[in-house]
């Protein structure tokens, strides 16, 4: 009688576990459960959904499993959970109001203070631009620890920066809204020459710019140089603004085209459109921007290493209908479009939601101009570390800007270019190690799967 009973207790137990769900595989909140999700929705978005890293290790954290599966070229998709600080990234320029970078000479290697922020701690301290900086937190700062230095001290209460004359800063820890517009001048007068320095394409800035305008109008301006060299980007809306408000362009003209993934609908978007997705409290339309504009055919462009994302996608989105003249170095070669994707309740359930970030789209402009991953190079190529000390942003004499005067200068009477006033060095390689840099995602919604 044994046999049998065993042989149907066995049976019976097999049955039962076949039945049973796997909690690890079900629950939501778990590991798992994220990140098959997570899985489902890379390979129906992603740019790069062919060449997504296997992993068979679904219990791993979310954030090292989505990090599996980027592609290797892939230096911008991020993951974020609401309230996870650790997912999160900060800026100098937001947490302590400056940022820097180090430049090797032929002899030494100094770390500059390139822009501080207006009216922060620092700039009423009296810290200043091309300010050199020799200690971070009391440690000598040198050719191979200023990165270290810097993400050990993002997240401090408290950043101390000591200067070359001994003069410290104890910086303290917090939010900090960088203005858009740092300033907007008229530097020259035969011909008239508007310049402005625009540090991020936010809404917040619409009226100082549109003030501007106005006020550039009123004097008759005829060239305008527009200073990017800072520039990470922003809202796709705000760089839609300043096209129509600058720029000799329509309002259906086509701003930006993007290419997914078999799985995802390719799109273009006008000026107008792209201008519809302005922030809640805004409400410009595109013709009435256009009434107010310049109208320019030609627009100086200046640019380096940190002009990115949505400041790349104005300068080449104006490309095909005016003359975008650029001056200074290759920007930073941001040529993707992210969507936000966040976790359903039904996937997180009680934890904390997960916010996927993935590149879906490459941006293109009308004429089908993009694949610019490497950076966008300039025609006159200045390094604004080329004459020293570095001068206030907006100063004739700084080496972008005089640039930018002598071009317009040739173009419009064939006329030498300006002397340069300021003293020469010999700079082997500027070193941008500001590792706080970020560049501010394209975000844009993902369309619905194509029809096969």
């Amino acid at each position: 009688m044994r046999k049998p009973t065993v042989f149907v207790l066995t049976l019976f137990s097999l049955l039962l576990s076949a039945c049973e769900k796997d909690p690890s595989l079900n629950d939501p909140g778990s590991n798992a459960t994220i990140n098959q999700w997570t899985l489902k929705q890379m390979q129906q978005y992603y740019y790069w959904n062919d060449k997504i890293g296997k992993t068979n290790d679904h219990q791993q954290a979310p954030d090292l499993f989505f990090k599996n599966l980027l592609f290797q070229e892939d230096h911008y998709s991020r993951i974020l959970q609401t309230l996870n600080s650790d997912t999160y990234g900060n800026t100098l320029t937001n947490t302590f109001g400056f940022d820097m970078v180090q430049v090797q000479t032929t002899d030494q290697t100094i770390q500059l203070v390139t822009q501080v922020v207006p009216f922060s701690e620092g700039y009423l301290m009296g810290l200043q631009r091309g300010d050199s900086i020799s200690h971070i937190n009391n440690e000598r700062i040198n050719q191979g620890n200023m990165q270290l230095l810097l993400d050990k001290s993002l997240p401090l209460p408290t950043m101390q920066l000591k200067r070359n004359d001994g003069k410290l800063f104890n910086l303290p820890s917090s939010y900090i809204s960088q203005p858009v517009l740092y300033a907007a001048k008229l530097i020259s007068t035969s011909p008239t020459v508007g310049y402005i320095f625009l540090s991020q394409f936010d809404f917040s800035g619409a009226y100082s710019l549109l003030e501007v305008v106005q006020h550039f109008k009123s004097q008759q301006v005829q060239e305008l140089v527009v200073d990017l060299r800072y520039n990470p980007g922003g809202q796709v809306a705000f760089a839609a603004f300043c096209a129509l408000l600058l720029a000799d362009i329509k309002e259906n003209d086509i701003f930006a085209r993007y290419q997914g993934n078999r799985n995802i609908k390719n799109r273009e978007d006008s000026f107008a459109a792209a201008l519809q997705g302005q922030p809640d409290g805004y409400s410009f339309s595109a013709k009435d921007i256009l009434k107010q504009g310049l109208h320019l055919k030609r627009i100086y462009m200046l640019t380096g290493p940190n002009t990115a994302s949505a400041s790349e996608m104005l300068m080449n989105g104006l490309a095909p209908y005016v003359e975008v003249v650029q001056v200074g170095n290759k920007t930073y070669g941001k040529d993707m479009a992210s969507t936000t994707l966040t976790t359903p309740q039904e996937i997180h359930g009680a934890e904390r939601a997960w916010h996927l970030i993935p590149m879906i789209y490459k941006i293109y402009n009308k004429a089908g101009q993009g694949n610019y991953s490497n950076g966008i190079s300039p025609q006159k190529v200045t390094d604004e570390f080329a004459f020293l000390p570095l001068v206030p942003i907006g100063d004739s004499r700084d080496p972008l800007i005089r640039e930018a005067l002598r071009t317009i200068s040739n173009k419009t009477t064939g006329a030498k270019g300006f002397a340069n006033a300021t003293e020469k060095m010999n700079i082997l390689t500027p070193k941008y190690m500001g590792s706080s840099y970020q560049t501010i995602p394209i975000d844009v919604s993902a369309q619905d799967k194509t029809e096969q």
